[in-house]
């Protein structure tokens, strides 16, 4: 059983790292494509729209389901399942119905314009897509290792000629959106059928009340880590006029390591339930594993550093050769990425102080991006947020200890961290 588990959380870190590398990847070949920069920008707006619009409730709610199921009869949680489905499903289509319907108030503060072409077909794609995100976390929940990594390799291998192949036969960026329509309707196929048998359809109002309550910290939180990481894209929006052009160098540029963010992401939600059962031996199993993470991630991102100038070009094409420093700078942030406290936080039920936590990294976030923006221009964005994001690690750490006494190294590799962010940092400063 539990090789099982471990394979199950193995699978995971591989479907988010094949969802990253399937986003790099498209962006390489839009970058090749037919499409100018500024089509391309407008691509990117749609994305960051999608983020802004779903991301924090979502990761809300599919975190307090991961603390959750474990701890449940089996009868609840085949109803948990049902329940979370149905949320999702019926919240992504009011929300994009209201989008819809306001986007001439919300457009302009966003993305600076009335007006962004494609938004309709991206909505409909957003809400059917929106569920499949749960789809990942039940396999992970049922431990069906295999499952996930097949269903992963033949849903993201799908995305790149459903998008692309419009777009480069001539038919333009919507012609990519409503191939990315059929993508999402017949990932919703497979997951009626996979799960129709396996849950219970049933409404259970204390079960959705306490799911719904443990989330609402979580969701909080999430939304501020949405604005936080929004901010930067509202920002240079707001600094540059909605220039897409510009909008796309920033984009490009702001794409922390993919492996790292897949990997650590995936990382800490598997490890969710673990804590959740026992934390002493979870926080062992924490730190053991999550230095794994560490040998694998540091020295590949130092050599990304050093090397970024050279390959980004080439990678892309030299319109972005310009995004290069700003990604030697977001490579920093993978020193927060691989500090795993938030997770320690949420499995000890210390939602609200994660919230907290982020209100501050929010808020400073604002205020130096404001500062550094009229001063360093979009390096000063990115710089900001590298600041914002340790801020709130090590105030959520200094919490732990404080109120736990939970010092860092019980559940951080606390001398290879110091090794490893000190050689990033200083591989940023001279790159």
């Amino acid at each position: 059983m539990r090789w099982r588990s471990l394979e199950a959380s193995q699978s995971y870190q591989l479907a988010a790292l094949m969802r990253q590398g399937v986003g790099v990847l498209v962006a390489i070949l839009l970058a090749k494509s037919p499409l100018a920069a500024t089509g391309i920008g407008q691509y990117e707006q749609l994305l960051y729209v999608g983020g802004v619009l779903s991301s924090f409730w979502l990761t809300g709610l599919v975190q307090a389901l991961l603390a959750r199921y474990a701890n449940l009869a089996e009868a609840k949680q085949q109803a948990f399942l049902g329940l979370a489905y149905v949320v999702v499903l019926l919240a992504g289509a009011g929300l994009a119905l209201l989008a819809w319907g306001l986007q001439s108030w919300w457009l302009p503060l966003l993305v600076g314009q009335s007006r962004l072409e494609g938004l309709l077909p991206f909505l409909v794609y957003l809400v059917l897509n929106l569920p499949i995100f749960l789809l990942d976390n039940y396999y992970l929940l049922w431990k069906r290792g295999r499952e996930l990594f097949w269903f992963a390799v033949v849903s993201h291998s799908l995305q790149l000629p459903l998008l692309l192949l419009p777009i480069y036969l001539g038919y333009g960026l919507m012609g990519g959106l409503w191939g990315l329509v059929v993508l999402a309707v017949l990932r919703q196929a497979w997951m009626l059928l996979r799960i129709r048998a396996v849950v219970q359809w049933t409404f259970d109002k204390p079960l959705a009340r306490s799911w719904l309550t443990a989330a609402l910290p979580l969701v909080l939180y999430a939304l501020v880590g949405t604005l936080s990481v929004s901010f930067d894209s509202w920002l240079v929006n707001w600094a540059y006029g909605g220039d897409q052009r510009t909008f796309a160098i920033f984009r490009y540029g702001a794409r922390e390591f993919p492996l790292a963010m897949a990997l650590s992401a995936a990382f800490g939600a598997a490890m969710l339930p673990v804590l959740s059962k026992d934390f002493a031996a979870g926080a062992l199993e924490l730190r053991r594993r999550s230095l794994r993470l560490f040998h694998l991630l540091f020295p590949l991102t130092i050599v990304l550093v050093w090397s970024s100038s050279w390959w980004f070009p080439k990678l892309f094409s030299p319109t972005f050769a310009e995004s290069a420093p700003l990604f030697n700078v977001f490579m920093l942030i993978t020193v927060s990425r691989l500090v795993f406290s938030r997770t320690v936080l949420v499995s000890l039920n210390e939602n609200r102080l994660v919230f907290y936590g982020s209100l501050v990294e929010l808020a400073f976030n604002i205020v130096l991006g404001f500062m550094l923006v009229s001063q360093m221009g979009l390096i000063g964005i990115a710089w900001a947020t590298v600041a914002a994001y340790t801020l709130e690690k090590l105030m959520m750490c200094g919490y732990l200890y404080y109120r736990y006494g939970l010092a860092p190294k019980r559940y951080i590799p606390l001398s290879w961290l110091t090794v490893y962010s000190s050689l990033l940092f200083t591989s940023v400063l001279m790159s």
